[in-house]
């Protein structure tokens, strides 16, 4: 189920290189490349909605997307312009994507979830001409571009009396005009073709600024086969896996399973109904899934590979995860917004818990955060990136930009992590999520490890919190297992007993039912800061 079958790589001087593989020439733009693949898949479903049934075959996705791009034209939407989708998935939120690649505007996907002061940061940031939003977030839209006095035009999915209704504007041209339109060629394939948004897990997202470079290289990585047969992600387009799927999706001309959103029983349910061969989750819903017991109450034999990203999935999960789906490829990858996609990949036979060897087009290092060092195997250190589809840079943000991607061209990723023997990448922790303890860095990720040992420990996040004397103490949010029984003292002492005297818990241990998670299903640190801000005292 994945194309890359060994580990097939080189490595001179540190810098591990995967294959180099160049199959982008033939297409100038990434709407080229969508339309071509849509008009060669006619009568397929692209799209099938487990809510109502109702599917979308790719010959209708071509006709929507044409009305749409004819709509912006006639609306004076030109080349560079920026629209916004403000949406989460159902059978019509790619389009307004699609059409902006055929007549080469920008699009900018927004979390549907925002509130008003982060929709005011968005829409001052891109400023965009034309803003499609569902019944969920029209209001919040409205009144960001009422208090900004801006003159956006809103289109909404549904009805609202203050925006555009989708569906007439495909009512907006005639048959003649959608039969003669042809996407518009681009002169330069490096212009702009998406601004996508960073994590946003410790501080304000950015603008990354993809080229249309960026989007073939990324809708042709081709890590999972999903060619001829049923998928199933909930990446929103907000996020850059959704944007993968769904273009890689086009291209291999997969079935997308549309659900509003995770839940375990659910997710079992549709690979179970609808014979989903490949599916693309968080860790987190895969933690989740596990946890659940889900997996063993299904027949679940259709389903060949999830691959997984966010946060580094832990070995005992994985190792879990198999052994429940032992025909299932359980895969996970290491990749960045600003990246354009992935870097690595695991391998079918890669050890539980990495993150795979490097994949083709890419080169990475590990180097002394300090002093730039490149550093040899099994030595932790900060994760270097190049690749073709690396961010043009942050939108209107060019110091920024500068403290990332340094002269050379190598991004330097802010995370921590060491290549083994073996050329597997072990991603440990974040810098910035480093917690300093006197003269001390200590590891969060350790901890956990040792915290998830425990029989009693289902999950586990640890994070530093301000000291007077000390600069952090540490504090675990712990999730137990089912029927397990387990004090804060007996965790406090665990750790106390397995690990150096730095690593102690010295701001205790706080027990959660459940983890906030951001839009992309990664554990929320900045909402965990919150509730230690309000249960911890910070100068004891």
């Amino acid at each position: 189920m994945i194309n890359n079958e060994t580990k097939n790589f080189t490595i001179e001087n540190g810098i591990y290189k995967g294959p180099v593989k160049d199959n982008l020439s033939r297409y100038k733009s990434i709407g080229e490349l969508m339309w071509n693949s849509i008009r060669s898949h006619r009568d397929k479903i692209a799209y099938l909605d487990a809510l109502t049934e109702e599917t979308v075959t790719y010959a209708e996705l071509q006709d929507k997307i044409v009305r749409c791009a004819l709509w912006l034209q006639k609306h004076g939407i030109k080349s560079g312009d920026v629209i916004s989708m403000c949406t989460g998935n159902h059978l019509n939120s790619i389009v307004p994507c699609l059409s902006a690649t055929y007549i080469n505007a920008i699009f900018n996907p927004w979390n549907e979830n925002l509130d008003l002061q982060n929709m005011l940061y968005f829409l001052q940031m891109t400023t965009p001409k034309i803003i499609f939003c569902s019944e969920k977030s029209v209001n919040v839209v409205l009144s960001a571009l009422k208090e900004q006095n801006c003159n956006s035009t809103v289109v909404v999915f549904g009805k609202h009396v203050g925006a555009i209704s989708f569906s007439d504007i495909l009512r907006n041209c005639n048959d003649t005009e959608v039969i003669n339109f042809r996407y518009v060629e681009l002169d330069d394939v490096k212009k702009t073709a998406c601004i996508m948004h960073s994590s946003g897990t410790t501080g304000m997202p950015k603008g990354v600024e993809l080229s249309n470079y960026s989007m073939l290289f990324l809708s042709q990585q081709n890590n999972i086969n999903m060619a001829n047969v049923p998928s199933l992600w909930y990446s929103s387009l907000y996020w850059l896996t959704g944007i993968m799927m769904n273009f890689d999706g086009i291209r291999q001309s997969t079935k997308a399973i549309i659900y509003p959103e995770f839940d375990e029983e659910m997710t079992c349910r549709l690979i179970e109904k609808y014979k989903v061969s490949a599916a693309f989750l968080s860790t987190s819903m895969m933690n989740r899934l596990l946890k659940s017991n889900q997996l063993k109450k299904y027949q679940l034999s259709s389903l060949k590979v999830i691959m997984g990203s966010g946060t580094s999935i832990r070995p005992k999960v994985q190792e879990e995860l198999r052994h429940i789906l032992p025909h299932v490829q359980i895969l996970q990858c290491f990749g960045m917004t600003e990246l354009g996609g992935g870097a690595t990949l695991q391998l079918p036979n890669s050890k539980n818990g990495s993150n795979g060897v490097v994949s083709k087009n890419v080169q990475m290092k590990v180097v002394d955060p300090e002093n730039g060092k490149v550093l040899g195997p099994n030595q932790s250190g900060e994760i270097c990136i190049k690749l073709p589809g690396i961010m043009t840079g942050y939108y209107k943000n060019p110091e920024a930009t500068k403290s990332t991607v340094d002269e050379k061209g190598w991004l330097h990723s802010g995370d921590i992590g060491y290549f083994d023997d073996d050329g597997e990448l072990f991603i440990m922790d974040r810098i910035k999520d480093l917690i300093k303890y006197r003269a001390y860095q200590i590891s969060p990720t350790e901890v956990v490890n040792v915290l998830t040992s425990h029989p009693a420990v289902l999950e586990a996040v640890v994070i530093g919190v301000p000291h007077a004397i000390d600069d952090e103490h540490p504090v675990a949010f712990v999730i137990k297992r089912p029927g397990a029984k387990v004090t804060e003292q007996e965790l406090i002492d665990f750790v106390a007993n397995n690990m150096m005297d730095h690593c102690k818990l010295r701001a205790g241990v706080i027990f959660l039912e459940s983890f906030p998670y951001t839009g992309s299903g990664k554990i929320s640190r900045k909402d965990l800061k919150a509730i230690t801000r309000k249960l911890v005292t910070y100068d004891n």
